[in-house]
């Protein structure tokens, strides 16, 4: 394929490269309200999702099998910006070991609470402090049907790179929320959910729990478990059956289990 990109870039020093290796950081994010997507299937599922994108960053020498100018006509298609990089700029941009020679910017949502209607179970992820869980559980989420996914302490980042990469790009195509617990657990309520918390101290298993139609799944973190206002809240608590003394598992584990559970 003949690529005709709007602008190349083979200096360390440009500012663009620079601007962009700033969106490593959440405050440069949140505040530029821009991240990025690295790789061929993350942004497989960008450019078939609503969001806008900025610009499609490419080195040809990092390619791998050639499904990559097929992705790129599709950006093409969309008029979207493009331009090239040296093997030696795209690796300082990069947050991958083995770089695959895609990555693009993508303007990023409002993910608060509105007036919109939320329909069907939804998975709520609080304080999960690693990125690679928050995606795991996304990906996870897609795989079995459920289509929200809501982070509810206001701290927790969607659009970290790395959450994009362990989801795959699914969660582009998901329905996505963050705002705080209190709004969270108020449009719950206005839609007649079903809270249940998935908490290890509860003397209810979760094996063959049957839920409502509408629930709302809260995974909290390894380390402080779920947020106090939780508790606090009309909830169902429920725990996984564990063997041997093990009192704690990976939090996109649990997520794993506890939606199958209440899925099958």
């Amino acid at each position: 394929m003949n690529i005709s990109p709007n602008k190349s870039i083979s200096s360390l020093t440009n500012p663009e490269l620079k601007f962009l290796i700033s969106l490593t950081k959440n405050k440069n994010r949140k505040s530029e309200n821009k991240s990025l997507a690295e790789g061929y299937r993350e942004n497989r599922s960008l450019i078939s999702s609503d969001y806008e994108i900025d610009t499609l960053y490419i080195c040809e020498e990092l390619f791998i099998g050639e499904n990559n100018y097929d992705l790129i006509s599709l950006f093409n298609k969309k008029n979207v910006r493009i331009v090239t990089l040296t093997k030696r700029v795209f690796e300082a941009v990069s947050y991958r070991d083995r770089p695959d020679g895609i990555i693009s910017l993508f303007i990023q949502k409002n993910l608060m609470v509105s007036e919109d209607a939320v329909e069907g179970p939804i998975l709520i992820a609080d304080q999960i402090e690693k990125p690679g869980n928050l995606g795991t559980m996304i990906r996870t989420a897609k795989s079995l049907g459920i289509e929200n996914i809501f982070c509810s302490d206001e701290i927790t980042d969607f659009y970290n790179p790395n959450v994009v990469r362990a989801s795959i790009g699914h969660m582009f195509t998901l329905n996505l929320l963050s705002d705080s617990t209190e709004n969270i657990i108020k449009l719950l309520k206005k839609h007649n959910y079903q809270i249940i918390l998935m908490d290890p101290d509860s003397e209810k298993l979760i094996n063959n729990f049957q839920p409502e139609n509408n629930f709302a799944l809260v995974i909290g973190s390894e380390q402080y478990g779920i947020s106090k206002k939780w508790h606090e809240t009309e909830c169902t608590k429920l725990k996984i059956d564990s063997l041997n003394d093990v009192d704690s598992i990976n939090a996109s584990t649990a997520a794993a289990i506890s939606m199958w559970e209440l899925l099958k």
